[in-house]
């Protein structure tokens, strides 16, 4: 199924499931065809009520982050240059002045007429012919101004002087105020308001529909409907479809630009609000940078309730790796080690709420990108099986998951969301995170990382090269190396055949992660060291200051190293001689193991990513083995 389909069909499931123009449902409202919506900035929006007999009654500008829903057409909804098309009935305060222009003053209520006169329902009739009365009357901007301001005030055109309670001058612009209306008591003891009137908006449904307009066959519903020729905005006034202006861009096909893709208006209505709706809600929607926007939703859960994240696992319970403690913090805290077996689960790691879809709907996720003001490009689309898509996330977790720390002691496994692993690759140490200035870059990798997930495939290459690199720069992160670590590990620990884990294998002779280990057992001996002075967070082990030398030339930094703790071994050896001892007996082993190969060609050649896990699984028998003693 294609993008525009699969949207046209989720918004009639919608409809069918009386999702839309529901106003007993929270959050974002999926709107009825043929209206839009504003959200009010706490000055921009002037609600007006009236009472029954259509008398004035009072004038506010909506709460901030308030939201309106009104009805518009094919020419307002996407409306520009110098006389732009007035709505049928909630608009901007110029289009009901006169004095402002009087073309569009005549177009709104020329309009309006004509919805009024054609309109089926009585109520409704009398309700819109309340609001006409009263924006027909002389002093009616009079009664607003003077109930938003009082009588002291001053007005050129729309542009208000009025004076505060402090005495001080304020100016105000309502040339660009949208005006809403409401009507107390006019259903029973309701107060109706255009936003929360469905009977208005279904009538004006039927009014547009009802209009005469030749018909042709939508490419998308298969339907007879009227032929859209304008399109909304979905992003700003950035459209997803459009066709160009220019003629040498279809002219040698085609006869005329409609002829290139012929979409219905009801279609179009229904496409462009679905992804509106898709793009607004947060369980729907996932902002991945720059200009790109991510959307999915399922067939039978439009709304994501399950919250369903492809980017973001989630595990309870865990700090984050940035800010994992010291060294010398994790050897006094002797906390148990270990996995928690609920983390293997990939309904608990990527769903945040309860699962409300089945194994057997559909699952659909877009990448749109917002390619300049008047454009959007579909940048990835995918369509599968739920069932499928919970094979290819358990599938990710399973290869990409590494221990992390959990809150109150312990471990737990974690996958790295998308976008620890971009900035674990390609993010700057910047003190108090890693980031990345570069956007489009950044959206770029995003789309890579959520194609092979989606896909079953592999964390792209280039990024599993960048963060094996990484690991051998140690210097770029002087307060984020343990994040890029953890990251770099979850990722690479499945990598070319071979199985690392985070436990210690005495019985692994590979010559990397030998000299990871040994690199681990030079870096404990000095820090060790500097715990008999309380500790130091500024003090920078030769093992780290070296690091890069030495994973470009192990055998030869390895004498180097040892020459450098030498000092700091005769001080364990007096001060702690059953800690100097234990890293002694490694030492030693790993020597052991090492010397065969001293004579191979490659002894002396650059680590490879191997080299981390030998490294941290050291460290980590080390204090857990310090852990277990302390405990006894």
């Amino acid at each position: 199924m294609d993008f525009f389909t699969s949207l046209l069909q989720a918004y009639e499931s919608a409809e069918k499931a009386g999702l839309v123009d529901n106003h007993q449902q929270a959050g974002t409202k999926l709107l009825p065809i043929y209206h839009s919506s504003s959200k009010s900035h706490g000055s921009d929006i002037i609600s007006i009520q009236l009472n029954k007999e259509g008398q004035f009654m009072k004038a506010d500008f909506l709460s901030n982050d308030e939201i309106i829903i009104f009805p518009v057409t094919s020419d307002s909804v996407a409306r520009s240059g110098k006389d732009p098309a007035p709505h049928p009935l909630v608009d901007k305060l110029s289009y009901f002045v006169s004095e402002i222009s009087q073309s569009q003053y005549d177009n709104y209520h020329a309009q309006l007429d004509t919805w009024i006169k054609s309109c089926q329902n009585e109520e409704v009739k009398t309700y819109l012919s309340l609001i006409q009365n009263f924006i027909l009357q002389a002093d009616f901007l009079q009664k607003i101004l003077q109930s938003l301001f009082g009588k002291e005030y001053q007005r050129e055109g729309l542009k208000i002087t009025c004076f505060q309670d402090d005495g001080k001058e304020k100016k105000v612009d309502l040339s660009s105020c949208f005006v809403e209306f409401k009507v107390d008591a006019f259903i029973g003891h309701q107060t109706i308001s255009v936003t929360n009137y469905k009977t208005l908006h279904e009538d004006y449904i039927a009014f547009v529909e009802s209009l005469d307009a030749d018909k042709i066959i939508c490419n998308i519903s298969g339907q007879k409907e009227v032929l859209a020729t304008k399109h909304r905005g979905l992003l700003g006034n950035a459209k997803l479809i459009s066709v160009s202006n220019n003629n040498e861009m279809y002219k040698g096909r085609f006869k005329e630009r409609d002829d290139v893709f012929t979409v219905g208006t009801k279609s179009s209505e229904k496409i462009h609000l679905m992804a509106k709706f898709l793009l607004e809600h947060d369980h729907t929607h996932t902002w991945l940078g720059g200009v790109q926007h991510l959307i999915n939703w399922f067939s039978d859960d439009l709304t994501n309730e399950s919250q369903l994240d492809i980017t973001v696992p989630i595990v309870e319970d865990l700090d984050e790796w940035s800010t994992m403690p010291t060294i010398s913090v994790v050897a006094k805290e002797a906390v148990p080690f270990y996995i928690g077996e609920m983390n293997q689960k990939v309904r608990k790691s990527y769903i945040k709420g309860n699962k409300q879809f089945s194994d057997a709907s559909n699952y659909y996720v877009a990448i749109l990108n917002k390619t300049s003001n008047g454009r959007i490009s579909l940048k990835y689309f995918r369509q599968l099986k739920s069932s499928k898509l919970l094979e290819n996330l358990d599938s990710w977790q399973d290869k990409y998951s590494w221990e992390a720390l959990k809150k109150g002691g312990g471990y737990h496994l974690k996958t790295p969301s998308f976008n620890e692993i971009i900035l674990a690759a390609y993010g700057v140490d910047r003190e108090r995170f890693l980031d990345l200035d570069n956007d489009s870059f950044r959206s770029v990798q995003y789309q890579q990382l959520i194609t092979a997930l989606l896909d079953g495939q592999k964390i792209p290459l280039a990024i599993v090269k960048k963060l094996e690199n990484n690991l051998k720069q140690r210097h770029k992160y002087p307060k984020h190396w343990y994040h890029m670590q953890q990251v770099s590990l979850a990722v690479l620990h499945k990598q070319n055949g071979r199985e690392f884990t985070p436990m210690l294998d005495h019985e692994n002779k590979d010559r990397d992660y030998l000299f990871g280990r040994l690199l681990a057992i030079y870096e404990l001996l000095e820090a060790q060291r500097y715990e008999l002075d309380g500790g130091s967070k500024d003090r920078v082990t030769n093992a780290e200051r070296y690091w890069t030398a030495y994973t470009g030339q192990p055998a030869k930094l390895m004498s180097h190293l040892e020459n450098k703790v030498k000092p700091y071994e005769e001080v364990l050896k007096l001060n702690r001689p059953g800690i100097f001892h234990k890293l002694e007996k490694e030492r030693e082993e790993i020597v052991e193991l090492l010397n065969p190969k001293i004579m191979e060609k490659d002894f002396n050649q650059p680590l490879d990513y191997k080299f981390i896990f030998g490294y941290y699984a050291e460290k980590k028998y080390f204090y857990t083995k310090q852990v277990k003693e302390s405990e006894e």
